[in-house]
């Protein structure tokens, strides 16, 4: 039909007053109700040109094959695109415009049919440390978040049916709160909450609602969570405190452990587990926990016959107003208030075990009370294992009263130093003869020495010395009490000495890389100092004596003194009574005779006063002595001691982390040595994007340019890691790559 022909009837039909079914069933019309309406909206499109018959010109086909490749293309790189956006690419690219059930008919034909329902795009998230997340699918891998979160439950449950969690509070205080229970700035401004902000715990627990306590609400997700977030904060932070949680880095939490908690949620936290009192059962069983993961490597690293343990402290600085319990700092290089960690590692370096003092710590005093607690957790289950063990310990660890406690036990020996001034060749009973040392240029000599108990004088013990004699000049001399038939002293050198890679080089890395060195907690105790007071008792005594004896003496400067204070308030009026002119006084004739008989006088009490002292001098100089020290010790009499619950807890993080890096570097990067301040700046402060798709986490590690080194090594380590197959607390699986 020609378009003026169908123009017609249209008309038509729209001019007849009825519908278009009414006006087809009663007239013959050459073309369907479908094709009327079609003809209406092509004529409104395009007028009379929208009415021609395109099929004159042959088969008519908008796919071509160019949009044909096209949409093969956008289908292998897009599987997740819809029809309409399929239609729309392919208008937007070619001028093509299809409908959505062309292309689906295409697809169908070729293969390539639209599925239902439809692939999900993976969701893209970019981290600016994405190497955190190594140290996260260890902590599930390995099972520690687990394992805290059950000790944490365990503990919880415990304190449910204890007196004070059962004491419900009633009456809240709510000065100083907001319309919803919030705390405000105003509460803070209290006077009552201002004096016991930095009380002890102990004091707190007294008032302390647990019932209301988060902690007690959470379940194991929320508290396995949790956990993470505060293992991460030395990597998020950088200094180790939760304040610094809310800087950029610490947006990191969100992917570390699911959720981007706030500073005041992790510090919340961790105060609730400290009124639990839970740090001594979370760094008891984390003993057994690590043990299980390291006891494959049973055989000594360093080849000795025993199994080494070393002892050592670490002493943080401690800034206070008050008066706090006090130690050197050594890395200060000053006396003033501290907390000493007291640390057992492995023969391979690992953290195993840890105990925090307020002021010094008294490592040879608790040392053997220190493993009697880790005992059973060092030796694992079965039967008990024949294996010499041996403590390594530094110089002031070597009390007589500490190698007397060992010498009543056969379970551990022990190695440590004397200090230059303990060594006395009288004192040498045997000396054996000069041997080379097997791992140094040094020459040794196995030695019987006798040494006496400073608190029980007359009581010696006989230890078995090794004289070192250095090739540049020096000497050491160490003790121990392993047999010489049994370990000979090249052995007992070499075990002591590995203290500095196994141990001291340890703590530099555990503080630069996990903050050791940061207190956490400020709450304190005030206790009367009883070593004081007993010294201030001591001294007035001695004072009370001294003073008896020179009741003579005394009398005699007293009277002197006395006189010449008399003298001297003469003068001072006659020289205000004149004037001072060039730098010269000026004083009348009348006044110059009593100012040279008061000089004289003065003069002549100075002198009886030298003479007395002269003759008591010894006497008089202890007690002025005395006097000075007992005047410096007014107001010490009572010291504040520093809760260490909230400081060991997080021990216990820091260690994990340690832990968990080491475990990496030992399993995944074997061959290749790396400190751990190297791991986090080469690997974990890496760039990432993570794709989430429906059953994986993969974590696209941005390959660093500028360390082709590092990055060729952490390749095979990712992959021992995608080897093992970790679940994500979601459920998805994790899989590492280097792009």
């Amino acid at each position: 039909m020609e378009p003026s022909e169908i123009l017609s009837i249209l008309k038509k039909i729209a001019n007849s007053g009825v519908s278009v079914d009414e006006y087809l069933q009663k007239h013959a019309v050459p073309f369907s109700r479908p094709q009327c309406f079609r003809y209406k909206a092509r004529f409104a499109a395009d007028g009379l040109d929208g009415l021609l018959d395109g099929r004159v010109k042959g088969n008519h086909r908008k796919l071509t094959p160019d949009a044909e490749g096209f949409l093969r293309g956008v289908r292998h790189a897009n599987p997740w695109l819809s029809l309409q956006e399929i239609c729309e690419s392919l208008e937007t690219a070619l001028e093509i415009r299809v409908d959505r059930s062309t292309v689906s008919r295409f697809l169908k034909g070729v293969g390539e049919q639209i599925q239902w329902p439809r692939p999900v795009e993976p969701e893209r998230i970019f981290t600016p440390c994405g190497g955190f997340e190594i140290i996260a699918a260890l902590a599930l891998h390995l099972g520690w978040a687990k394992h805290s979160a059950e000790v944490i439950l365990q503990e919880r449950d415990r304190f449910r049916k204890s007196a004070a969690f059962g004491q419900e509070r009633l009456s809240r205080d709510r000065k100083g709160r907001n319309s919803l229970g919030q705390f405000t700035g105003e509460y803070n401004r209290r006077a009552d909450i201002r004096l016991r902000r930095f009380a002890s715990v102990e004091e707190k627990r007294e008032h302390k609602n647990y019932s209301r306590m988060a902690v007690f609400q959470a379940g194991e997700f929320i508290l396995e969570r949790k956990c993470l977030g505060i293992l991460a904060l030395p990597l998020i932070t950088l200094n180790g405190t939760t304040r610094s949680a809310n800087a950029p880095l610490g947006n990191a939490l969100e992917h570390f452990c699911g959720y981007n908690y706030q500073h005041d949620t992790l510090d919340k936290f961790l105060r609730e587990l400290k009124y639990l009192g839970i740090s001594d059962r979370l760094l008891r069983d984390q003993v057994s926990f690590w043990q299980a993961h390291w006891r494959k490597f049973e055989e000594s690293p360093s080849g000795l016959p025993f199994l080494c343990y070393y002892v050592d402290g670490n002493t943080k600085p401690l800034w206070s107003e008050k008066r706090v319990k006090q130690n050197k700092v050594t890395m200060l290089g000053r006396v003033m208030g501290c907390l000493e960690q007291v640390f057992v590692h492995d023969g391979f370096g690992h953290p195993v075990y840890l105990e925090t003092y307020a002021g010094k710590a008294p490592v040879g005093k608790h040392v053997l009370e220190m493993f009697e607690k880790i005992e059973d957790a060092l030796e694992g289950p079965g039967p008990p294992l024949r294996v010499t063990r041996v403590i390594v310990m530094d110089a002031a660890s070597n009390g007589v009263a500490t190698l007397r406690a060992f010498a009543k036990q056969d379970r551990y020996h022990y190695i440590t130093a004397l200090d230059d001034n303990q060594w006395n060749p009288s004192k040498v009973r045997e000396e054996g003869r000069p041997k080379r040392y097997y791992y140094g240029d040094a020459t040794l000599r196995d030695c019987l020495l006798e040494l006496e108990d400073s608190r029980e004088k007359g009581y010696l013990v006989v230890v078995r010395a090794v004289r070192i004699d250095w090739d540049y000049g020096k000497r050491t001399v160490l003790i121990t009490s392993l047999p010489k038939e049994m370990v000979g002293a090249s052995l007992v050198v070499k075990a002591y000495f590995d203290r500095w890679p196994y141990e001291e080089l340890q703590f530099r890395s555990m503080k630069s890389f996990a903050c050791l060195n940061r207190v956490a907690g400020y709450g304190k105790k005030k206790l009367p100092d009883e070593k004081v007071r007993q010294t201030q008792k001591e001294l007035q005594a001695r004072i009370t004596a001294l003073r008896q004896s020179l009741h003579v003496p005394l009398k005699a400067i007293a009277d002197q003194e006395e006189r010449l204070a008399v003298c001297i308030d003469k003068q001072r009026r006659i020289h205000s009574q004149g004037q001072v002119v060039e730098g010269k006084r000026v004083v009348d004739e009348q006044r110059r005779p009593m100012l040279r008989s008061l000089s004289t006088e003065m003069a002549q009490c100075r002198r009886q006063i030298k003479a007395v002292e002269s003759e008591w001098a010894k006497d008089l100089h202890r007690l002025r002595r005395y006097e000075k020290e007992w005047l410096r010790l007014q107001g010490k009499d009572y010291v504040y001691q520093i809760d260490v619950e909230l400081d060991q807890i997080m021990a216990y993080f820091r260690v994990a982390l340690v832990n968990l890096s080491s475990w990496f570097l030992h399993e995944c990067l074997p061959k290749h040595t790396m400190s751990l301040a190297q791991f986090l700046h080469n690997i974990l402060l890496m760039s990432a994007e993570i794709q989430l798709t429906q059953d994986t986490r993969q974590i696209r590690l941005r390959s660093n340019p500028k360390d082709p080194h590092s990055m060729a090594r952490l390749e095979p380590a990712l992959q021992k890691l995608n080897d093992l197959m970790i679940q994500h607390m979601d459920g998805r699986r994790i899989e590492f790559a280097v792009v």
